[in-house]
């Protein structure tokens, strides 16, 4: 297939992986297309805006042979016969809507002979803050089908599954990114406070006839398009209504699969921008891709100095849920005594392990013996301004052996890479993508059943929950939070009267000795804001609202299996519910869509498993899972 590169190596190197990275433009180019975008109405108000949506075909057209003129001693060398598409400015405008998903661009050519082909090239340097582009090599090759803005997408299905195979590119003002048009890509949103403009250069084979394809019903329509079509259409999901109508056709689009993805690329590779925590490189990778990592860390020494802290502080359930946390303790001077005294035993054990990093809060976590103590799966905070180059860490150390009788720590490994949202405070204020999937997360856990004193270090964004402790024993365990040193450390918490504002803070370790959940949701209700620590902006809240079968797709996705012993604990546990439980809808039947409504009608996050789920329907429902029948 000709796609017009004149290097042969760089030619071979395009048609293998979709894409390659050139050196396009030099400085004074690139000064020449900043002068030239100053006259570019660009809409502030578009998240994301290309030159092509203007109407004004005859400003298109100059704008467009402007920057033709710009790159064309660049282009001469580059580039053999070839049919130019036109130019066109692209703004990415800072702001959280600005993110542009795993997409593809249309198909313009016959692809059984020829290639389209963009040159993309921004005028400032691109990264992960600013929008940078992301690729998935070799996804051109992925499927045949027709694209265009009428048809449906190919991936749609699959659209999370494939982040993971993701690549940034980021690049310098005048380096360029010449990729194939089927190939998949998109861009983070802008997070900083400048736009990310680039320019680019469409091009296909001279030989190449221009083709627009047009979904109506089960008929397409397929068009032979002028040369300046993209100036001429800006009416992209319109029929056409310049070219000539070639042919009209049967066309069903057939769905992308996973396993077609896998078989093709393979599986995803491991890649980071994160500055390291561990000092054991192949630790961090395991950290990274799995979203948790288990180390040795406390001799029985250590373990019984702790227990005896613990003892002395004499912390208490105080809600009586089966399950707390010590910072949440409304005495700050005994909360100041536990973080101390947690930090002076644990630390020194943990550091060996550690790169450097830097400790915000130290706590004793929880269970008294308690049936109903279930710890919902749930996310912990972000904690960090960026959670791609750094990472809120918790690192959970129990106290004596622990299993699913007394409640170990379960996890959803790769749950870490699933979302890109920060989780404020405070809680049950706060919606969360996982409120309503209870039933859909827990029986994947994997729990970890580990030896008093051994360490589970896991990232924030890690889905995590816990059984109830069935024991007659109370399960004891510390938790320390901690991120890499140079990080700058962030609390984010929703604007009080609001549901969808967040306001960012700058704050220091000693805010969690000043404040902790319980006071964050009364300070909420009443309308009051933070106070003693520099607000740093007010952001949207934004996250992703999974259906249950998205959110069971990116779980499997991840290598996650059903935990059919866990399951039939847990009905072990339900059958034993109160008997007023027991007979509610005692000969009626309850439907998986009945259950479904269920879980998105429950109530917050402070109310226990036992108070949102009644026994009766988690057994119905439970059973379902496991054995297909209601």
């Amino acid at each position: 297939m000709s796609n017009c590169l004149l290097n042969k190596e760089q030619s071979n190197q395009l048609d293998k992986d979709g894409f390659i990275v050139l050196k396009l433009c030099d400085s004074i180019q690139v000064q020449q297309f900043s002068e030239l975008y100053k006259a570019v109405p660009a809409d502030s108000n578009s998240p994301f805006w290309s030159s092509s949506f203007l109407e004004d075909s005859t400003f298109k057209k100059d704008l467009s042979q402007q920057a033709q003129q710009i790159f064309e001693p660049s282009v001469s060398e580059l580039l053999g016969g070839h049919k130019q598409l036109g130019c066109s400015f692209l703004t990415k405008f800072p702001g959280p809507y600005s993110e542009m998903p795993i997409h593809q661009d249309w198909t313009v050519v016959d692809e059984t002979q020829f290639g389209s082909y963009t040159l993309w090239m921004p005028l400032q340097e691109t990264n992960a803050q600013n929008g940078a582009l992301e690729v998935i090599r070799g996804s051109h090759k992925l499927s045949s089908e027709l694209r265009s803005p009428s048809l449906p997408v190919t991936f749609e299905g699959i659209r999370k599954q494939l982040r993971p195979y993701l690549e940034m590119i980021e690049l310098k003002a005048g380096e360029a990114l010449l990729f194939n048009h089927a190939l998949m890509h998109s861009s983070p949103a802008n997070t900083t406070s400048i736009p990310r403009v680039a320019v680019t250069y469409g091009f296909v084979p001279e030989e190449a006839e221009l083709r627009m394809y047009y979904a109506s019903e089960k008929k397409v329509k397929q068009y032979t398009m002028p040369n300046d079509m993209f100036i001429k259409y800006p009416q992209i999901r319109n029929e056409p209504l310049i070219g000539e109508l070639a042919k009209e056709f049967d066309c069903s689009v057939r769905e992308l699969t996973m396993n077609q993805v896998e078989n093709q690329l393979g599986k995803p590779k491991f890649k980071s921008r994160m500055k390291p925590l561990f000092k054991d490189a192949a630790l961090q990778e395991f950290f990274e891709t799995n979203g948790f990592v288990r180390i040795p860390a406390l001799g029985q020494e250590d373990v019984d100095k702790l227990r005896a802290l613990y003892q002395d502080l004499g912390l208490t359930d105080e809600k009586g849920y089966g399950f707390h946390v010590g910072m949440d303790n409304a005495d700050k001077q005994l909360v100041q005594r536990m973080v101390e005294g947690v930090k002076e035993v644990a630390l020194p054990k943990l550091q060996p392990n550690l790169a450097d990093t830097q400790v915000f809060t130290a706590s004793f976590v929880v269970k008294e013996p308690n049936p109903q103590g279930v710890v919902p799966p749930h996310q912990d905070w972000s904690f960090v301004e960026n959670e791609e180059d750094h990472c809120s860490v918790s690192c959970w150390i129990p106290l004596q052996d622990v299993n699913m009788e007394n409640g170990c720590i379960g996890v959803i490994k790769g749950s870490n890479r699933f979302f890109k949202n920060v989780r404020p405070s405070p809680s049950p204020q706060v919606e969360t993508p996982l409120k309503k999937h209870m039933y859909t997360i827990f029986p994947f856990l994997e729990l970890q059943e580990m030896k008093a004193g051994e360490a589970l270090i896991f990232d924030n964004r890690t889905f995590h929950a816990s059984p109830p402790n069935v024991t007659d024993s109370t399960r004891i365990a510390v938790g320390l939070g901690f991120t890499q040193a140079e990080a700058e450390i962030r609390h984010f918490t929703l604007k009080p009267g609001t549901d969808n504002t967040l306001i960012k803070y700058k704050i220091a370790p000693d805010f969690f000795l000043k404040y902790d959940n319980n006071s964050l949701s009364k300070m909420y209700d009443k309308g009051a804001e933070i106070e003693g620590y520099d607000k740093v902006e007010e952001m949207p809240y934004e996250w992703e609202d999974l259906s249950a079968d998205e959110m069971k797709n990116l779980i499997e996705s991840a290598g996650n299996t059903f935990n059919a012993p866990l399951v039939e604990t847990m009905t072990k546990l339900f059958v034993q519910a109160p008997q007023q439980e027991k007979t509610e809808k005692k000969e009626e039947a309850i439907t998986q869509e009945e259950t479904t409504q269920l879980v998105e009608d429950s109530g917050s996050n402070d109310r226990t498993f036992w108070q949102t789920y009644t026994p009766m329907n988690i057994l119905k429902e439970v059973r379902f899972r496991l054995t297909g029948k209601e």
